[in-house]
């Protein structure tokens, strides 16, 4: 994913949100092997939850005020994330100040990609500072995030029209040098967004820029699109780059964006949006997702 810094035009491409990792190691307890077996590894394993959203210090906040917001957690131990040692679910509780807000328990996605996630989807009703806190894990450091007010968040939200901004496609690149960094290109480059979008159909707009995915944790999410979306002959379906010229990176210095990706006020890669055939968005995944959320999303619509 990519991750937007000061300046607006500075991105971190494929890293997770700079400042998300919080350098606090777990002890184990005295609990019975049985008992850590079903859904839990063991706290000596299990030492950071890690935010795949910008969490609002280090990098503007994303997260709006009254309107539903996905926000995404992984887990790593002292070396790496977690995979297949992963809980199966996990007890988040998101509090604020010493009021706990929101209590739930989140189910681990790792369909079709290689390391799993935890999304929910809450609806903050306060701008302010919140923090993501697992319970059965009291000695894993809490992620402190902000959430702002809904007017100052400018990546349009679910519920609310796609902006129509030009997308290039292979008849009119824009400008793009590079269309698809897919090692085969996908085939979601006919369309422009601004002649689909509310054009009576579903459309599925996919910002990712595959060949600069510095880690795993975006995964392969436009061979996901392929393979959930290209059964879907009633979608248009857009895969829009990242960088102008990605060539520019050999160079030392760092690519301009597409200009789409700047009008969207995306801090961060993979992003996708699905409309309705009016063009209003009816999911938004960011950052992260498998296979079976990305067919949650295409089942909306």
């Amino acid at each position: 994913m990519i991750v937007r810094e000061l300046p607006r035009r500075s991105f971190l491409a494929g890293g997770l949100a700079a400042g998300s990792l919080v350098l606090v190691a777990c002890t184990s307890d005295d609990r019975s092997p049985e008992e850590t077996i079903d859904n839990r590894v063991d706290d000596s394993v299990l030492s950071f939850l890690i935010a795949t959203f910008p969490d609002g210090f280090s990098q503007p906040a994303t997260l709006a005020a009254g309107v539903e917001q996905r926000v995404a957690f992984v887990v790593a131990d002292q070396i790496d994330n977690l995979r297949e040692t992963a809980p199966t679910s996990l007890a988040l509780a998101i509090t604020r100040g010493d009021t706990t807000v929101f209590e739930m328990t989140v189910e681990r996605r790792i369909d079709g990609i290689i390391t799993p996630y935890y999304p929910a989807r809450v609806t903050f009703a306060e701008p302010g500072q919140y923090r993501a806190v697992l319970p059965d894990y009291p000695d894993v450091a809490p992620v402190d995030f902000l959430v702002a007010e809904a007017d100052t968040v400018e990546i349009p939200q679910v519920g609310e029209p796609l902006p129509a901004v030009r997308t290039p496609t292979t008849a009119d690149p824009l400008g793009v040098a590079q269309l698809c960094t897919r090692a085969v290109p996908c085939p979601f480059h006919e369309h422009d967004l601004a002649a689909v979008v509310g054009n009576g159909r579903p459309t599925v707009l996919l910002v990712a820029s595959p060949g600069f995915c510095q880690t795993d944790i975006c995964g392969p999410v436009v061979d996901l699109l392929m393979e959930v979306g290209g059964e879907r002959p009633d979608l248009d379906l857009i895969h829009c780059e990242v960088y102008d010229d990605p060539s520019v990176f050999g160079t030392g210095r760092f690519p301009d964006l597409v200009s789409a990706v700047e009008q969207l006020a995306l801090p961060f890669e993979p992003a996708l949006f699905v409309t309705d055939a009016d063009g209003i968005i009816v999911a938004r995944l960011d950052t992260t997702f498998d296979r079976s959320e990305l067919a949650d999303a295409l089942q909306l619509i």
